[in-house]
C-alpha cells in the first residue's frame, strides 16, 4: 500500500510568488517561485485524486513578512485554515510573540501543533501535543513533533519565557516507544535543522521518515540514517517535498522522493489567491513606497557573508560612529533583484526591525565573541550548532579555518583602518537583543530602528556591494 507525504517548511511569510535564487554555472540567477495559492491547489488536487495524502508544515510559519509580524501571526490564520494542512511543528520564529500568543495561534488552527521537547516551566507538562496518529484507509501513520531546541539560548528572552526546551533525544525515544505497535509508519516532523536531525536519528531507533526544517536545505535525494529517510524542502514557499511511501506488512518497503519547485506552471487556488491578495492590499502603501535602490542582487544564500546583510551593516556603520557593525546571520528573506526597494521589501529583509545599540568591547572580547559564533555555525558536534550563518559585519576583515577546534578558528582579524589590538576598546553597533546576547547589560540602545536607518542610508546613495569578501574561510 502506498501513501504520500507533502512537506513545506520555513515559509517565513512568503505568501505570494516571488524571486527565488538558484545557482547556475555562471553564478546566482533569479526565477519566480512559490506562493500559498499554488501550494494549496497542488495539495488539494492531490488529495482529490488520492485519499492517502498528508500535508505537514515544518515551522517558521507565523513570522517573516510585514503582514504577519504586524499582527503577531493573526493575519495568516484564515489562509492556513483553507490550506488542507494536517499538522505543523512550530519553528524558533513561531515563538517570537510569546507563549500565550503561540498557544492562541495553535488553538485557532483546524490541524494540530506538535512538539515533544517543549514543556511548561511551572507544571513541566507538554506545551503542545507530542505526537498524533493519522489513519489513511487502514494505514496508521504516527507523527512526532520536534521543535527548535535552543530558543532559550539563541533567541530574544521573550520567545522562551515560562517554557523549557530540550534537545529532544529522550522525548523522541519515549514517543517512538509509545507508538510502536500502534502505527505502521513513524514520521518525525522536525524544526531542528538538518545536521541535528541526522545525529538524532542515529541515536533513536524506529523512525522511518524525517521531515526536517530550520536550515533551509534543498534536499534532492533523501539522506538515509539508521533506517530513516531524511528530507527538507528549502524555504520561502518556493518548494515542496513529496514522498511516496510504500508500506508492506506494517513496515516501510520503499520511498520515492521529489523536491518540487513551485513555479509559474502551477495553477492557483483562486480562493487562497483572493485571501492573500486581500491581505496584501492592506499594505499597499508599504508595497508602493520606494525606500531607495540597490545596484546589487540581495540574497542570504551564502554562509560567510551575504549582500542582503551587508546592506544592513553598512547602513548601521554609516549611522553611528563605530569601528564595526554587526547583524545576526539570519536565513529568512527571499532574494531581491537590483533595482528599487520598497518599504515592504525592507520589512522582508529585517522583519524584526530591531532597535540599534552601541556596545564597547575589548579586542579580546570581540575575538572571543566571533570564535563563539563560529563554533555555533561549524561545531563538529551537530548538537552544538546553534547559529544561523556566520555573524554578518561591516568594518572588519577576518580569515578563519572552519574545521579547526573550538576557540582556534580565527587566523587573522582586522578592524578596518585601525589594525587589531586585544587590549584596545572598540565601539561596535548592532541591532536587537539577539546579537551579542551575552553583553545585553552593557548595550547602549539608541532609540533608532533598523528600517529607518537603512532607508535613510538608501536615500543618500544606492546600495552597491564592493568587490571582494571581508570574511573568508581558508
Amino acid at each position: 500500500m502506498r501513501f504520500t507525504l507533502i512537506q513545506q517548511n520555513d515559509t517565513h511569510g512568503c505568501l505570494e510568488m516571488h524571486n527565488e535564487l538558484f545557482w547556475s554555472e555562471d553564478g546566482p540567477v533569479l526565477k519566480k517561485a512559490g506562493g500559498f495559492s499554488r501550494i494549496s491547489r497542488y495539495v488539494k488536487d492531490l488529495k482529490t485524486e488520492n485519499e492517502r495524502v498528508l500535508f505537514f508544515d515544518g515551522g517558521d510559519l507565523f513570522h517573516g513578512t510585514l503582514p504577519l509580524v504586524a499582527n503577531k501571526g493573526e493575519a495568516i490564520l484564515p489562509i492556513l485554515g483553507k490550506m488542507g494542512l494536517d499538522g505543523f511543528v512550530p519553528g524558533n520564529w513561531d515563538f517570537s510573540y510569546g507563549k500565550e500568543q503561540l498557544r492562541h495561534l495553535a488553538e485557532s488552527l483546524p490541524f494540530p501543533a506538535l512538539a515533544c521537547n517543549v514543556t511548561e516551566e511551572q507544571t513541566k507538562q507538554n506545551f503542545l501535543r507530542p505526537h498524533i496518529i493519522k489513519e489513511l484507509d487502514g494505514l496508521r501513520i504516527a507523527i512526532i513533533g520536534l521543535t527548535y531546541p535552543y530558543v532559550d539560548i539563541t533567541m530574544p528572552p521573550g520567545f522562551s519565557e515560562r517554557l523549557d526546551f530540550t534537545i529532544g533525544v529522550d522525548e523522541v525515544r519515549q514517543s517512538v516507544n509509545e507508538l510502536k505497535g500502534k502505527a505502521d509508519v513513524i514520521v518525525l516532523l522536525s524544526h531542528m535543522g538538518l545536521p541535528l536531525d541526522v545525529k538524532l536519528v542515529s541515536m533513536v531507533d524506529g523512525i522511518d521518515i524525517v521531515l526536517s526544517g530550520h536550515s533551509h536545505d534543498r534536499i534532492t535525494k533523501p539522506i538515509v540514517q539508521n533506517g530513516a529517510h531524511i528530507v527538507q524542502a528549502g524555504s520561502s514557499s518556493s518548494f515542496l517535498g513529496r514522498l511516496d511511501v510504500d508500506v508492506q506488512n506494517g513496515a516501510v518497503k520503499d520511498v520515492h522522493y521529489q523536491l518540487i519547485e513551485v513555479d509559474e506552471l502551477f495553477e492557483e487556488d483562486e480562493e487562497i489567491k483572493g485571501m492573500v491578495d486581500s491581505l496584501l492590499s492592506s499594505y499597499e502603501k508599504e508595497r508602493t513606497a520606494v525606500a531607495g535602490e540597490t545596484r546589487t542582487l540581495l540574497h542570504r544564500m551564502t554562509l560567510e557573508e551575504a549582500p542582503m546583510d551587508k546592506l544592513i551593516t553598512d547602513a548601521y556603520l554609516a549611522a553611528f560612529e563605530s569601528s564595526a557593525a554587526f547583524s545576526h546571520g539570519w536565513r529568512y528573506g527571499h532574494p531581491m533583484p537590483a533595482g528599487p526597494l520598497t518599504l515592504f521589501n525592507l520589512h522582508t529583509i529585517i522583519p524584526t526591525n530591531p532597535e540599534l545599540f552601541t556596545l564597547e568591547l575589548t579586542g579580546e572580547e570581540l575575538w572571543k565573541a566571533l570564535e563563539n559564533n563560529l563554533e555555533q555555525v561549524y561545531s563538529s558536534d551537530p548538537f552544538e550548532q546553534k547559529g544561523g550563518y556566520v555573524l554578518r559585519s561591516s568594518g572588519i576583515r577576518m580569515t578563519f579555518k572552519p574545521y579547526n577546534p573550538k576557540g582556534h578558528r580565527i587566523q587573522s582579524l582586522q578592524i578596518v583602518g585601525e589594525g587589531f589590538d586585544p587590549g584596545k576598546t572598540y565601539r561596535i553597533v548592532g541591532g536587537g537583543s539577539q546579537a551579542f546576547k551575552n553583553f545585553e547589560s552593557r548595550k547602549n540602545y539608541q532609540t533608532a530602528r533598523a528600517i529607518d536607518v537603512i532607508r535613510d542610508s538608501l536615500q543618500k546613495a544606492p546600495f552597491e556591494q564592493k568587490r571582494g569578501a571581508d570574511i573568508v574561510s581558508v
